[in-house]
């Protein structure tokens, strides 16, 4: 079954590519697409490089990535609660990975700070980030 994609606008303003997030992440969250491209020899594969910065009540609804995932945090700190798994924090400096379509939900820790991070995806071309999920 394919998932219903919604597409939305960075709040820059600048089209975030295949960033598309969940209603309230949205609101909450400003994007920079920093690269977007085709992976030669990879037929049918992309990398998609985003920036985000969120503020400290930031989180996102339940979702799945339907790629490869890598993160790294360069401000601040956020906690990770991936289905099937313990909560994990990562803070500035730190760096973690999440597999395809697991279900998680992300959100940032500490209330008075927001955070920075990088996400890098390698996946299906034209597929978004984060696919909402139930």
């Amino acid at each position: 079954m394919r998932h219903l994609l919604i597409a939305t606008f960075a709040t820059t303003g600048l089209l975030a590519g295949t960033a598309l997030l969940p209603a309230s992440a949205v609101a909450q969250a400003e994007t920079t697409q920093v690269l977007k491209t085709e992976l030669q020899g990879e037929e049918g594969r992309e990398a998609n490089i985003v920036r985000f910065e969120v503020g400290p009540d930031w989180e996102t609804d339940r979702h799945i990535h339907p790629g490869h995932v890598f993160v790294y945090i360069l401000e601040g700190t956020i906690e990770v609660d991936v289905e099937g798994k313990d909560r994990q924090t990562f803070s500035a400096g730190e760096a973690f990975y999440e597999m395809p379509d697991l279900p998680m939900v992300a959100r940032t820790a500490g209330t008075d700070e927001g955070a920075t991070f990088v996400v890098f995806q390698v996946g299906p071309t034209g597929e978004p980030l984060m696919v909402p999920t139930q």
